[in-house]
């Protein structure tokens, strides 16, 4: 939604296999050519970026220490990287960050703080974002708070189509265990959240 221009250079992204049941969504990045370099470079050079602070360069160190590519599998460095990506604003790093936290991955479980990184990926028009955070809000039985994260998750900026298809169909199955009134106010709250920066 806001801020399409960082989003944009990490609009790319593949969606995990689901299951039956709800599952949070990761991302791996391919090879766009506004990133190739990055996804490309030697380990050693995309380490020096890294600490020099250049936020791609943090967000595919992080990917490589996560699928043990070119390094040992890390997921403790893989939390570190994406974290330091995610607080420059990266929403696909963001969006990795929510969901470590969100399992316990590399980083101690903490639902707030999975939250939190989620919003600000969500904010930004990731619609993985939002499918993750109804997928928490399922997961606690708050299935209002669920229907307005998967109807977000419908409209947001930066859309992973398979994510909007699989959202549309967790909305039909939980309009039959939601009043009319319910629905609407769930509604009202994704617009709600839509219009405030």
């Amino acid at each position: 939604m806001k801020k399409l221009a960082i989003s944009s250079l990490f609009g790319f992204l593949s969606v995990a296999a689901m299951s039956t049941h709800a599952e949070l969504i990761s991302q791996q990045p391919s090879s766009q050519s506004t990133v190739a370099q990055y996804a490309t470079m030697p380990i050693q050079q995309l380490a020096q970026n890294a600490q020099a602070g250049q936020a791609p360069a943090q967000f595919f160190l992080a990917d490589r220490y996560k699928r043990g590519q070119g390094v040992a599998k890390d997921m403790n460095q893989a939390f570190a990287w994406f974290k330091k990506a995610a607080d420059q604003g990266i929403p696909a790093a963001q969006l990795n960050v929510g969901q470590m936290y969100a399992s316990g991955n590399g980083v101690k479980k903490n639902i707030d703080s999975a939250k939190q990184y989620l919003m600000k990926a969500a904010k930004l028009g990731d619609n993985r974002a939002s499918y993750n955070l109804a997928v928490l809000e399922e997961r606690a039985k708050n299935y209002a708070g669920a229907y307005q994260w998967y109807e977000l998750s419908t409209r947001d900026g930066m859309l992973d189509y398979r994510v909007k298809d699989m959202s549309e169909k967790k909305i039909v199955k939980l309009a039959a265990n939601l009043s009319q009134n319910d629905m609407r106010l769930a509604r009202e709250r994704a617009d709600r959240w839509i219009q405030t920066d």
